[in-house]
């Protein structure tokens, strides 16, 4: 299926005619007569379109939000011949300087995503799947922008920093001031609660949210909020999202080493999108690319892929080899997932590092036009071992843990070190999809880069460097907004 254009190519009338309102996806504050035009399933339906374009685009999940958790992280180091965010790579941002654009970006998109939950359109079975998919993806964005933005809740720190809570339709004059990382956490999980409550069980499409997206989301928010109970509340949802996963996902039989390949990097588009393994991917091919700038300047194949001119992002060699010779998600250094040749990885990096191959350029439907997979089956089983170790359940954890790299070739964990293993253990089958920075704030660790670094190599954890600072435009434009801590 190619492509699914965000449920409907007719969305695209906002942006290639008038027959509709411009305004209804404007960016800018709308007037009560264009929120009035609001008033039809499908005109709400093109809003909803307007938020998964928003959140898919180049300064989001399209690219920098998701990439940036990865190179904030020690797996991966920005390539000297090359380089590209090295102000995000060696933690020299500032309110002033940074790469960082998504934070605006993400509050248009739940401006969009209140319009739909406030709207007074009459319910029918339609209008509820869209505003608890406008749910999910409001609670989405708030975890991604408290998980930037705020300090960890289990490290007791700073908790009045979480970041302004917005739910209500858009009012120009309102300057909301930080909510508490507490109150935070509350508005993610109800707002993912309800979603889940309302979403289809199998969405139409791959790009669009449902039930598994919302519980799998709900289960990594218990993992990193860690209240009292959270932690087999995580196990319970993990465990849901396992057993509804479909045949063919990747669970833990055995799993070929060319379907791993070929769901991530193989030419074929339609072997490597919507997939069993897939909960949910960003819908990308040459219409919605226009709208969310993904391209040749901006994507993340420009950023990783080895068959592009602007390749900057590599493994580390001391990634690499902790992978196990036969684990499926290395692979050949020619063929698997991980490689140093097609071209050969640069000399002026020392030691020399390794081409990551989850985002090809070039596939069969040209480029930069590969869905970005977001959400995975795979991840709910790490989830739930996760929660079983924060349960006090070791053994269990370490058991489910041994039976997850076996299901990929991978090496085997003793447990002497349990959290380290599960960390390692999800860092292999992540790599690349936005989590290694989030893996270890959340257990409140530091960032120790091994190699291929010269400024800031060691971040100790609960250093403020673990929080971005709230860029100074924002801060201009609202008296009630308070910087994160020694970054005034």
């Amino acid at each position: 299926m190619k492509k699914y254009l965000i449920i409907l190519s007719s969305a695209l009338v906002f942006f290639t005619s008038n027959s509709c309102s411009n305004r209804d996806l404007e960016l800018l504050p709308p007037d009560q007569d264009s929120l009035n035009e609001i008033n039809t399933p499908t005109k709400l339906q093109q809003l909803l379109n307007g938020a998964y374009l928003s959140i898919s685009s180049a300064n989001a999940l399209g690219a920098e939000a998701t990439m940036f958790a990865d190179i904030l992280g020690d797996k991966f180091f920005v390539s000297n011949s090359n380089s590209s965010y090295t102000t995000t790579y060696t933690y020299n941002y500032s309110a002033t300087v940074n790469d960082f654009k998504f934070y605006g970006t993400l509050y248009d998109m739940i401006t969009k995503c209140n319009f739909v939950i406030q709207s007074s359109v009459p319910e029918d079975e339609e209008v509820i799947r869209m505003k608890a998919e406008a749910k999910i993806l409001r609670g989405m964005a708030y975890f991604i922008l408290v998980n930037y933005y705020s300090p960890t809740p289990s490290s007791g720190v700073n908790q009045e920093y979480g970041v302004p809570l917005v739910t209500d339709v858009y009012d120009v004059t309102i300057q909301p001031a930080r909510a508490t990382v507490a109150e935070v956490y509350d508005r993610i999980i109800q707002d993912l609660t309800e979603g889940a409550q309302n979403a289809e069980a199998t969405p139409q499409s791959k790009v669009l949210l449902g039930k598994d997206a919302a519980k799998l989301l709900l289960s990594r928010v218990y993992i990193t909020r860690r209240a009292a109970g959270d932690a087999q509340k995580a196990v319970d949802l993990a465990t849901q999202v396992i057993d509804s996963a479909p045949a063919g996902s990747f669970g833990l039989g055995t799993n070929s080493i060319s379907a791993y390949t070929s769901y991530f990097a193989g030419n074929d588009d339609t072997a490597s999108e919507e997939q069993p393994e897939t909960i949910w991917e960003l819908d990308f091919n040459q219409v919605t690319n226009r709208a969310n700038g993904i391209g040749s300047n901006v994507s993340l194949p420009v950023f990783y892929s080895r068959q592009d001119s602007r390749r900057s992002m590599l493994i580390n060699q001391s990634f690499y080899s902790s992978f196990a010779a036969t684990d499926i998600r290395r692979g050949s250094l020619t063929t698997g997932l991980i490689s140093n040749t097609g071209p050969t990885t640069p000399n002026t990096d020392s030691p020399k590092g390794y081409w990551m191959n989850k985002y090809p350029r070039l596939t069969s439907e040209g480029n930069y036009v590969r869905d970005v997979k977001i959400l995975r089956y795979s991840e709910a089983y790490l989830n739930r071992i996760e929660g079983l170790y924060l349960a006090g359940q070791n053994a269990q954890a370490l058991t489910e843990l041994n039976a997850f790299a076996a299901s990929r070739n991978g090496s085997l964990y003793t447990g002497a070190d349990l959290l380290n293993d599960i960390l390692t253990e999800r860092a292999k089958e992540l790599y690349g999809e936005g989590h290694r920075f989030f893996d270890l704030k959340r257990h409140n660790l530091p960032v120790v880069r091994p190699s291929n670094c010269t400024i800031n190599c060691t971040i100790p954890a609960g250093d403020k460097l673990f929080v971005f600072p709230i860029p100074q435009g924002a801060l201009n434009s609202n008296a009630n907004l308070k910087q994160y801590p020694g970054y005034n």
